[in-house]
């Protein structure tokens, strides 16, 4: 009897790069997995924060209806948690320029040519991208979303053509919503005397216009819900991509 030849050897398919070793353009895959879970537990907690924050204007507001010894007295629980979420904020400001910084570098590792955000761009528009109104950050991270694509092999052409998830669209509408009322109705004025001392013209402008404040601030937390949401599903859609462990 003749024997049987043995099977061809298995080969990858086209464009596979594994996770951790050379990439498609000779660099190596960063890992965001860790990058993300610090970023998501950071961006929740400056949710909680901004949520505390609104309640503690309601109580500053009824303060500011009796005697002003009282009103300053209930300022510093506010300024606290003012503070808290001012560090928090800048903690997870460093962790998303690393995650994005990371995401980035890992697209030239995939080869996505003509990227319009590269590594550094990232940065700068992650610390910029506030005076935007959010524009920027939005096409930023449109093209990563795009170049995450784990159905685009490594050189893909058309990576650009990938459609990108709803999600996107409602943070940025909610991002204006939030920048326009806090512009429209002079939200970010009501403790625009903090520092100057003169705590009864505050407590003035906090009876005129808590209702503005609020309506800020919820909008404020509704935009950092929304963005951790993101946040887990871009990280989901490129660790696919890279062949990371997921989170």
């Amino acid at each position: 009897m003749s024997s049987i030849p043995p099977p061809p050897p298995l080969s990858p398919p086209p464009g596979y790069v594994p996770y951790g070793g050379i990439g498609a353009a000779g660099g190596r895959f960063q890992n965001i997995g860790g990058l993300a879970k610090a970023l998501v537990i950071l961006t929740a907690i400056g949710a909680a924060l901004s949520l505390a924050s609104v309640g503690l204007q309601f109580n500053l507001s009824d303060k500011a209806e009796g005697s002003l010894s009282v009103f300053e007295d209930a300022l510093g629980p506010f300024v606290l948690v003012s503070l808290l979420a001012a560090a928090v904020g800048i903690a997870a400001l460093v962790v998303q320029i690393l995650w994005t910084y990371r995401m980035a570098s890992n697209l030239k590792t995939l080869r996505r040519e003509g990227q319009s955000f590269g590594p550094g761009a990232t940065i700068a528009i992650n610390i910029l991208g506030g005076c935007t109104l959010g524009i920027l950050p939005f096409f930023m991270w449109r093209e990563l979303w795009k170049g995450s694509a784990p159905e685009a092999p490594a050189g893909d052409p058309n990576w650009k053509q990938q459609s990108v998830a709803s999600i996107l669209t409602v943070w940025l509408v909610a991002q204006l919503a939030a920048v326009g009322t806090g512009l429209t109705i002079g939200a970010g004025s009501a403790f625009g005397n903090f520092g100057t001392g003169n705590t009864d013209d505050l407590a003035a402008q906090l009876r005129d216009q808590i209702g503005a404040t609020v309506i800020a601030g919820l909008l404020s937390t509704a935009v950092t819900v929304i963005f951790v949401i993101f946040i887990r599903q871009l990280t989901d859609r490129h660790m696919q991509s890279t062949g990371e462990s997921g989170l």
